[in-house]
């Protein structure tokens, strides 16, 4: 048990944290009860208004009050125009709408870089409007945080009010009940949604402009992961429903970590906690969370990919063969023409691969979003970091993959009883919790038993690891470690294929659409789910075994390991296209090799960029493996048609002269 105290300027400073946080809940609190959406675009909506202040009252000396209304407004009209953009996806997979918001907070990220938005200064300080404060014993309540104090209350007790007593309130509330039922009854459903993206645009400004005086508007930057999940727990523990439960629960939040870093000077230690009480109210909150006429999200919307079977004839299959046997020929040859540099790029896009068909898996067929997969990679390259070249390369990267899906299953323990979208939560947990705590501490005292444990790297700042041999085979080059990691993607897609032929696949995606349907057709779905957390991870450890070795040099201080890198893998699994097995290998080879064979020119960063995202999701929805599908058709169609040119034409029968008779006689 930790026993923790601290003096009353801490609990201050946690209040005036746990507010930022609390507004941040209420805006994805009021976003996911409309349209059940997790939308990852809800705070950087809010920089743009940050930003934008700067700019009027510094540039252009704007009155503050004017200026802040134009911000606000700013942000509001942002909010909606996000909203009209996706309402595309109104009948997609959410999944697919929460990776659309992920670009999304790319492409606004993008935009405070406009000209007319960003200010001339980039380091000017967001302005207060007044010089107020006052101490607290030793510690100073500046204006910011004055500020703060005053107006987040008030604008909180001003949503909830307004979702409890107006007419738009009422709508919003009818339509989270059951969309259907309220469009029966008058409601506009879609000028309702327009109209709740609107308020969250504007509650993300105030959220943004309260908290951006602590940073300077070079906030010109994304928000971090940990904002993101912070605001989250507390918007779970409102069971994604309740606003003033979500906004008490975010002051809350701020009280408890800032009272924790008092208490608990290890970094690591804090991380450790913070993940556990994540996976804690996940678990405690299951009940309400699955409660409601539309928690069952398969009553208007599909966890991941729709799945339909196309019927291919024989020459179809043939030219499917031949042009999968035509591209592994190929990339068994490319090895030998390329350089150094690029058999490098070439072994980090099979192992990337590798690492989207395991989230293929678990969010195209499983219907589970994880926003966590890397950090499960580097799971995997923690056992080869402390195993090296002690035993064999098969035996570490098994043990590698066997120790990931321990870890997977344990993270994914909450999601057993919940919806798929809440596994981000956990996921996205589990990945701050590996960077910040377990790579960056190389070992660990564990709480209670006193033992230490060394995990993590051995040198966060610098650690190098030698290329082991395989069945006496160096691997020491590009060119030999280029073949291997091809060799292991090629594995991958046969042992994918097999599961996917044999079964595995139908009883995941059967669970994915309708857990009950499933289960009355004698399919065990616990075991199912546990099945896909497994293999999902295996694949994923045994990835970052081989990512370990490739790399060589592993360290905490770049973005190798950072939870924003797992972005990068739906973003592939989705590009690609969901629930794809050819997909994941394009997706990888889309992100990481067009940068790198093209360079990173203005028209690959817009392709690959958030704003490319949201692109194939809106007009591409199937994904780069759609495109692929339909050049085989058109080969196909292609071949078909020459081949019935060159086929020789039947002539016509000759008229005997007793058929000429008998014609006559009749």
């Amino acid at each position: 048990m930790l026993a923790l105290s601290a003096p009353n300027f801490v609990l201050v400073q946690g209040v005036f944290y746990g507010l930022g946080y609390g507004l941040l809940a209420l805006g994805l609190v009021l976003v996911y009860r409309t349209n059940r959406v997790l939308n990852f675009a809800q705070g950087q909506i809010g920089v743009i208004a940050a930003v934008f202040l700067v700019k009027l009252t510094a540039d252009f000396r704007f009155n503050y009050w004017f200026a802040l209304v134009l911000s606000v407004g700013l942000a509001a009209a942002v909010g909606a125009g996000s909203e009209l953009v996706l309402r595309r996806l109104f009948t997609r997979p959410r999944v697919l709408v929460m990776v659309a918001t992920i670009g999304l907070s790319y492409v606004l990220l993008a935009l405070t870089a406009l000209p007319f938005i960003r200010p001339s200064n980039l380091y000017k300080p967001v302005p207060v409007p007044f010089d107020l404060s006052f101490s607290l014993g030793p510690f100073i309540i500046t204006p910011t945080e004055v500020l703060t104090l005053i107006v987040a209350p008030i604008v909180t007790a001003a949503l909830v009010l307004a979702v409890r007593f107006t007419s738009w309130g009422l709508a919003m509330r009818a339509m989270s009940e059951n969309a259907d039922s309220a469009r029966l009854s008058g409601v506009w459903i879609r000028r309702t949604s327009t109209l709740t993206w609107t308020v969250a645009g504007a509650l993300s400004a105030f959220t943004a402009i309260l908290n951006a005086p602590n940073q300077t508007s070079a906030l010109t930057q994304a928000l971090s992961p940990d904002l993101l999940l912070y605001a989250l727990t507390a918007a779970l523990i409102g069971a994604m429903v309740n606003l003033s439960v979500a906004f008490i629960a975010g002051v809350g939040m701020g009280v408890f970590l800032e009272v924790l870093a008092w208490n608990v000077p290890s970094p690591a230690k804090q991380q450790l906690v913070v993940f556990i009480v994540v996976m804690v109210v996940l678990l405690v909150r299951v009940g309400a969370l699955r409660k409601g006429a539309r928690t069952e999200e398969r009553s208007t919307w599909q966890h991941g990919a729709a799945t339909t079977m196309r019927t291919v004839d024989q020459l179809r299959r043939r030219v499917s063969t031949s042009g999968v046997w035509l591209i592994v020929v190929l990339s068994v040859l490319l090895p030998f023409v390329l350089s150094v540099g690029n058999n490098v790029l070439f072994s980090q896009i099979c192992i990337y691969a590798v690492v989207a068909l395991s989230l293929t898996m678990l969010t195209g067929w499983g219907g589970q979003v994880s926003l966590g997969q890397f950090a499960l990679v580097a799971v995997g390259a923690l056992v080869a970091v402390h195993l090296g070249t002690s035993l064999p390369l098969p035996v570490v990267m098994l043990y590698g993959g066997a120790v990931t899906a321990l870890v997977a299953i344990i993270v994914g323990l909450p999601a057993l009883r919940m919806p798929g979208l809440f596994l981000a939560v956990t996921t996205l947990a589990f990945a701050i919790f590996m960077q910040n705590a377990v790579l960056a501490t190389p070992c660990i005292t564990v709480p209670g038993i006193d033992k230490t444990l060394c995990t993590g790297l051995p040198n966060p700042a610098y650690t190098f690891i030698n290329r082991p041999s395989l069945f006496g085979i160096s691997l020491s080059s590009q060119r030999s470690f280029a073949w291997f990691s091809l060799g292991v993607l090629l594995l991958s897609v046969y042992m994918v294929r097999i599961w996917r032929d044999k079964g595995v696949a139908r009883r995941l995606v059967a669970v994915r659409d309708n857990e009950l349907g499933a289960a009355a057709m004698g399919i065990p779905v616990l075991r199912t789910k546990l099945l896909a957390f497994g293999l999902s991870g295996f694949m994923a450890g045994y990835a970052g075994v081989c990512f370990a070795f490739a790399t060589q040099q592993l360290n905490n201080t770049d973005l190798t390991f950072d939870p924003t890198t797992s972005f990068v893998i739906i973003s592939m699994v989705v590009i690609g296209g969901l629930g794809s097995i050819s997909g994941a290998i394009l997706g990888a080879l889309y992100l990481e090799g067009l940068p790198a064979i093209f360079g990173s020119n203005q028209t690959i960063q817009f392709i690959t960029s958030g704003l490319g995202l949201i692109a194939f999701i809106l007009y591409l929805p199937g994904g780069l493996a759609e495109l692929l599908r339909r050049f085989g058709d058109l080969v196909t169609m292609g071949i078909r048609a020459a081949l019935e040119r060159l086929a020789p034409r039947r002539a016509d029968p000759p008229v005997t002269s007793s058929l000429a008779t008998d014609g006559a006689e009749q």
